[in-house]
């Protein structure tokens, strides 16, 4: 199975907002990865530029959470 990062810069700027995004909801990273994964790789899939989907992507979870923990 490949990898949904480009490469390992990518990889690291995923990492570090999966980590600040487990930070600010005080979740364990090993929950927030899946979720974050699963909605970077929806987001891939129609993205023609790849900058800002780690932005879109915590967005998106947060959201998500936010409206989870209701």
């Amino acid at each position: 199975m490949g990898t949904i990062y480009a490469n390992e810069n990518e990889a690291a700027l995923h990492e570090a907002a999966i980590d600040a995004l487990a930070s600010e909801m005080r979740r364990p990273v090993d929950e927030i990865k899946p979720h974050y994964e699963r909605e970077l790789l929806r987001l891939q899939k129609g993205a023609r530029v790849r900058d800002f989907l780690s932005v879109c992507a915590t967005r998106h979870l947060r959201e998500a959470l936010r409206g989870s923990q209701r």
